[in-house]
Parts: C-alpha cells; sequence; structure tokens
C-alpha cells in the first residue's frame, strides 16, 4: 500500500480547506533561498504566479557567499543564483562555480585515465612490470615537464 505525504498549512483563519497532498515521487524543497528580507509593503502583499518562471523572476533566489572546502582544506566563498528548477541540480551548480568545475574536469581526466586502463592492455601489462612501469613514470614527468614550460 502506497503511502501519502501531506503538508498541511494555514491560509488563514477562515481557510476552508489548508491540507495539500504530496506525492512520493516528489522533492520539496523548503528553505530560504534569498539572504535578503522584503523591504516595502508592496514585496509583502500576496504575490500569485501562475507558474515557476514567474515565481523565479518575481524572487530572483540566490545564495551569496556559499563556503565550499577546498582540497588543502581552505575555503572558497562563491555565489549561486537560481533562475529555474534546474539550477538546483548538480551540474548546473557544477556549471556556476569556478572550484566546483575546476575539481569535476580533475575527477573526469583521472576517469579518463581508468578507461584507459581498463581498455588498453599493454598499458596494464606495462604497469605491472617494475622496471616498465618505472619507464612510463620519466615518460610522464617529461611530458608533464613539456606541458609546464608550454603555460
Amino acid at each position: 500500500m502506497a503511502r501519502k505525504t501531506v503538508i498541511t498549512k494555514v491560509l488563514d483563519v477562515d481557510a476552508k480547506d489548508g491540507i495539500i497532498e504530496f506525492p512520493q515521487n516528489k522533492t520539496l524543497y523548503a528553505d530560504q533561498f534569498t539572504d535578503e528580507a522584503p523591504t516595502n509593503d508592496e514585496d509583502r502583499e500576496v504575490f500569485k504566479p501562475k507558474n515557476m518562471k514567474e515565481v523565479f523572476e518575481h524572487y530572483q533566489p540566490s545564495k551569496k557567499g556559499i563556503a565550499l572546502e577546498t582540497e588543502e582544506g581552505g575555503a572558497v566563498y562563491e555565489d549561486f543564483d537560481f533562475k529555474q528548477l534546474k539550477d538546483f541540480e548538480d551540474e548546473q551548480l557544477i556549471e556556476q562555480s569556478e572550484l566546483l568545475s575546476k575539481e569535476k574536469n580533475k575527477v573526469d581526466a583521472y576517469n579518463a585515465v581508468i578507461r584507459q586502463l581498463e581498455k588498453n592492455k599493454t598499458l596494464r601489462n606495462a604497469l605491472k612490470n617494475e622496471a616498465a612501469r618505472g619507464d612510463l613514470k620519466d615518460a610522464l614527468k617529461s611530458l608533464l615537464a613539456e606541458l609546464e614550460e608550454a603555460d
């Protein structure tokens, strides 16, 4: 038997029905996505959007100064803006962040090397042999030195 999550909200004292059924296969984000409170009476009026686009255009949610930890253990502070629900997905958050983009590129590069190791039998065998592994290591070091000189 499927269970349903029920979210209640009191709309007003004379509200007829303040219960919303929320399907189990949906995600509800409940957080303050702006750092600033409403500043004038116009902002405090009831806003009745017709679609999600209007909600994002009206509130312009963003989070400023989010602390992200670097590999060295330091902190980097970055800002995130949300213009649509898709902006909350991993790929979109990574795209907005310089630090997360760099880290994703590193992970992608490591995964490419792993895929090559899985596919390339000669390279795998070279890594098993101590002398061949040393030669490969030296070749990679000289290649790295060339790349660093090119920068």
